[in-house]
């Protein structure tokens, strides 16, 4: 179960570290007093950011001088910078570093429990290609999903002609790592298993998944269905494309749009584990990242268990006349260094 104490520790101490650098309290907008007795509205924005090495591995001791961000293609000001474990191994090497290095940003935090989504896209003609794919990766899945944390929670859905939920979030991990076999997903039987709190399925809405077509409507009703939840979540998409059955380009469409802004509200990061190019856009635009898995599948679990350890939480100002649409671009000044960054509302003319 998330632990509530968690969640409260890492909400002080952002509001502490935003208080340290403003003085004042944490908040969408701010009104600052002027001289000449009027105010001027503050924005800001508080996004997710993951900065991993090649081989995924955390870049730890992070402060706000270390990140350079550009919202709307104009510089904007980090103006605190909060790090969150994800594990109790993340945790333990962010005590190490704090350790050896006394100046460190890092506070001692609890890791945090996380919410994880895996969802199993399975071609309805089960074409070899496609089908080879999840034959090679449920194990894999399965092997993930037992090693997560006694916080962390897990929830399994299957999309192949329409959508279904085969276990609501539960801490049971052994019982879902059971139930990820190829023949079991291919029979959609569902997981026998008492859901924990938050519910999933409490907001999930059945009748529309019947009706969901293409993965970006599976996506849309997913980040619907986690908004209601509060805190940062992760979807594991084992799949190839968002889109119709051959599609493999990406498509920015009505449909795309409203996946991507359901996911980025409901603070959800994908990681995109196949092929197909809309596959990547969806995971850069919500903080997560794109791997195939066709020649490397163990390289690419691997990749995926260590950036889920941890993220960074920013408080970036944005340019005073920012738009309704924007793109956040966030860099660190660290040699082979991949930064991963959840997007609001991304720009199309930025993003593409």
């Amino acid at each position: 179960m998330v632990k509530i104490v968690a969640i409260v520790v890492r909400m002080a101490l952002l509001i502490a570290a935003i208080s340290a650098a403003t003085s004042i309290p944490a908040q969408d907008e701010e009104k600052t007093p002027t001289e000449f007795g009027g105010a001027v509205e503050v924005k800001r924005i508080i996004t997710e950011v993951r900065v991993v090495r090649y081989d995924g591995s955390q870049v730890l001791g992070l402060g706000p001088k270390d990140f350079r961000a550009k919202v709307g293609g104009e510089r904007a000001e980090v103006r605190s910078v909060l790090w969150i474990p994800s594990t109790a191994e993340a945790a333990k090497e962010a005590a190490g570093e704090a350790a050896d290095h006394p100046s460190s940003p890092h506070h001692p935090v609890e890791p945090e429990g996380r919410l994880v989504v895996i969802i199993f896209q399975v071609d309805p003609m089960l074409r070899m290609s496609r089908t080879l794919g999840l034959v090679r990766m449920t194990p894999r899945a399965s092997n993930f999903v037992s090693g997560l944390g006694p916080d962390d929670q897990v929830a399994v859905l299957v999309f192949d002609s329409h959508f279904e939920l085969l276990s609501d979030f539960t801490d049971d991990h052994e019982v879902i790592a059971d139930a990820i076999h190829v023949q079991k997903l291919l029979k959609r039987r569902s997981v026998g298993v008492e859901p924990t709190s938050p519910s999933f399925t409490e907001h999930f809405n059945f009748e529309e998944a019947r009706d969901a077509v293409t993965m970006a409507d599976a996506l849309e009703l997913i980040g619907e269905a986690l908004k209601p939840i509060p805190g940062t979540k992760l979807l594991v998409l084992f799949g190839y494309s968002l889109h119709d059955l051959s599609e493999n380009q990406t498509t920015i469409d009505d449909d795309y749009r409203r996946a991507m802004e359901a996911l980025s509200k409901a603070r959800t990061s994908v990681f995109s584990l196949g092929g197909g190019d809309s596959m990547r856009a969806i995971a850069e635009d919500t903080g997560g990242f794109f791997i195939e898995t066709h020649l490397f599948p163990d390289m690419a679990m691997k990749r995926l268990v260590r950036v889920i350890s941890s993220y960074y939480e920013l408080e970036i100002v944005p340019p005073a006349d920012l738009g309704d649409k924007y793109t956040i671009k966030v860099s660190v000044d660290r040699p082979r260094t991949d930064v991963y960054v959840r997007q609001d509302h991304p720009s199309r003319k930025d993003r593409w």
